[in-house]
């Protein structure tokens, strides 16, 4: 592939730049989106708590995946974290700048070491403008340099030939779209990049394509990520650590195998032992935990432990008594036992077996 144009700012470095140190900080952070009623809709009766208390780190030149059923809050955590939405609370810093403390002027100049790419590459990409102009857009919005060979050489470097350059959106498949989209959130070479469902909308042949030049640009680029995703087994290809999301909070995070081997908390147990298996044998034995009822509405979230309305260990394995705590008391994300940087919010947290390849 070839290499990303310059831009003013400093190249991303490649694999000198992934030293595993701490460069994005989320802490405690909420965003809660008012309920309004009454005459021109003034007065706020309520909050839908779509994201209520999130804290991860992601360490430099790796890949954190947030993942959890659709509304959980993982795209609204995602916008937070990048201001495109303003949080109601929380801190977030990348590379100790603390993000929400940004003034409009400093935010925009920030935004070149912070990008996104989007899930639908159909509507994220402007139908009026050329391939060309969308890519100069950028350049032209930040001050950066462009030269005749930045558009051609950002096109190769996500495997597009330079004649596409003055086609429009609509000329181009969805691969190809999302191919577009990838190069304009690389072109300034960003240090951090959000993916919010990237492969989500593509036919499964094309998904394998943009996971691998994903990976690729990382290790050439030096990129870090937050990829947000539902297909596990996307994740556990991609991703160095995972956080699962529930009704706004993360209920479990640890290093992939970690998770994928060893789930604590019910919800992620759950999630895991619906991934299908290539082998019928296994297949066929396997316990799959089956979760009843519906998500509670994040506007009058349960008390105590938000998953106890669903949770199956609540239902068949708890006491009395160990049921009131979880009701009344909301489980802390505390380290599991022998768990290496493994945190989940139960208060009876136990691996629980289920069968696998």
């Amino acid at each position: 592939m070839g290499e990303v144009p310059e831009s003013g700012a400093a190249a991303a470095g490649g694999a000198a730049a992934v030293d595993g140190a701490p460069m994005l900080e989320v802490t405690d952070l909420v965003k809660h989106f008012p309920i309004r009623s009454g005459i021109f809709f003034k007065r706020t009766i309520g909050h839908v708590k779509a994201v209520d208390g999130v804290s991860f780190t992601v360490r430099r030149g790796q890949t954190v995946a947030l993942v959890g059923e659709s509304g959980c809050g993982k795209s609204t955590t995602a916008r937070a974290i990048l201001r495109l939405l303003e949080p109601t609370s929380g801190r977030v810093t990348l590379d100790g700048v603390d993000i929400n403390k940004l003034s409009k002027d400093k935010l925009r100049r920030a935004r070149r070491d912070m990008q996104i790419i989007f899930q639908d590459p159909y509507a994220s990409l402007n139908p009026r403008m050329t391939i060309r102009q969308i890519l100069s857009e950028k350049y032209q919005l930040m001050g950066a340099e462009i030269t005749k060979s930045t558009i051609s050489d950002l096109l190769d470097t996500v495997g597009l030939a330079e004649e596409y350059a003055d086609r429009y959106p609509h000329e181009f498949s969805g691969g190809q779209r999302q191919r577009i989209g990838i190069a304009r959130a690389i072109a300034l070479n960003p240090k951090f990049v959000v993916l919010d469902e990237p492969v989500s909308a593509l036919d499964v042949s094309i998904q394998a394509q943009i996971v691998n030049l994903l990976e690729d640009l990382q290790d050439e680029l030096g990129l870090t990520y937050l990829f947000i995703a539902h297909d596990l087994s996307v994740v556990r290809h991609i991703s160095d650590r995972v956080a699962v999301m529930y009704l706004g909070g993360i209920v479990e995070i640890a290093d992939r195998d970690d998770l994928f081997d060893r789930p604590h908390h019910p919800y992620t147990q759950a999630l895991i032992s619906a991934v299908p298996i290539p082998d019928p044998e296994v297949e066929r034995v396997r316990e799959t935990i089956v979760l009843r009822g519906d998500v509670p509405n994040p506007a009058n979230p349960p008390s105590g432990c938000r998953f106890r309305t669903r949770c199956w260990k609540f239902e068949q394995q708890l006491t009395e008594a160990e049921r009131q705590v979880c009701i009344e008391q909301p489980p802390p994300l505390d380290p599991v036992p022998a768990g290496r940087e493994h945190r989940a919010a139960c208060h009876y947290a136990a691996v629980r077996e289920v069968v696998r390849a």
